[in-house]
């Protein structure tokens, strides 16, 4: 059985920090690509790699999503500007916060051609890696820079068009004729019928004085300071 020619592996360093980052929570962050072109041969990766051959080109990662056939597998892409190239991308590493080559992989050779040589559009690069526990990987992205690619909105799109409900903040047809419907769509508002209940009722207002006890009230008052008054004399 051949062995695969084209691979990317967990550095030796890689393997250590996502050891320390299972015990101690501290998730590793990838934060960018670099490429090279392996000086013109395409180079063997090994686990104790640090460095690429010859590096051509660094640039943060765009984004970073979990492949759809393997939850183990997370898909970064890499966007290179039509202004960028030159070329032929033969190895590429991963490398985190602190400059560490977590992933070395190599890959097919791939030209990337510039302005003058007919590129008239972003290259975008994929790189699955695999890893056992999602938790040790975390992602750094610069949302200054990241680019929405052709394929990103187009799945963006799907999923907007497949949703049940895109837009929940208006109300849906079936909700307006429930409104249209019902006996009592505002119930914060009173009826026509609550009205005059109210305005025909002897007494409307029960948190206040009648009229006749307003009067009662006084005169009772009254009466009773006048008793008061001469009680003193």
């Amino acid at each position: 059985m051949m062995s695969n020619i084209y691979y990317t592996l967990l550095t030796d360093v890689g393997a250590a920090a996502m050891a320390y980052a299972a015990v101690n929570g501290q998730p590793v962050i990838l934060c960018d690509v670099a490429l090279g072109d392996g000086n013109g041969t395409v180079p063997t990766p090994t686990k104790s790699s640090t460095a690429l051959v010859n590096e051509v080109y660094r640039a943060p990662i765009n984004s970073i999503t979990l492949h759809q056939d393997n939850s183990s597998w997370y898909v970064i892409e890499l966007v290179i500007p039509p202004d960028v190239g030159g070329f032929t991308i033969r190895e590429f590493r991963i490398d985190d916060q602190a400059g560490n080559a977590i992933y070395m992989g190599n890959t097919a050779p791939e030209t990337k051609p510039i302005l003058p040589e007919g590129m008239t559009r972003d290259s975008i690069y994929r790189l699955i890696v695999e890893t056992s526990n999602a938790a040790t990987i975390n992602l750094v992205v610069d949302n200054s820079i990241v680019i929405a690619t052709h394929q990103y909105v187009t799945d963006r799109m799907d999923e907007h068009l497949a949703d049940s409900d895109p837009h929940p903040q208006y109300a849906k047809d079936t909700d307006l004729d429930a409104h249209a419907n019902a006996v009592d769509p505002h119930p914060q508002y009173a009826f026509d019928t609550d009205l005059n209940a109210h305005a025909v009722a002897a007494d409307p207002h029960p948190q206040y004085l009648t009229q006749a006890e307003l009067v009662a009230y006084l005169q009772a008052n009254r009466n009773m300071a006048r008793r008061l008054y001469f009680a003193n004399i």
